[in-house]
């Protein structure tokens, strides 16, 4: 098997992951994403208008484009 010791996976306790994540400058955090996630319609578009001011606005703050898939080799 392969040494661990050449890993360039760290390993953090979870609270300490979130934070790195969150200090990776997201405009939005996991929850946010989730609740916006459970909002259906007219509520999600409120929503999605009065914190990001439109679609565009969401991806800018994920960094991501809103029409060009990124397809990630998970292996």
């Amino acid at each position: 098997m392969g040494d661990m010791a050449n890993s360039s996976v760290d390993f953090y306790p979870k609270n300490q992951r979130r934070e790195l994540n969150h200090a990776g400058g997201f405009g939005c955090t996991l929850s946010e994403l989730r609740s916006l996630m459970e909002l259906r319609g007219p509520e999600a578009l409120q929503k999605v208008q009065e914190t990001y001011t439109d679609v565009n606005g969401l991806c800018r703050r994920l960094k991501t484009s809103p029409t060009e898939a990124k397809f990630v080799n998970a292996r």
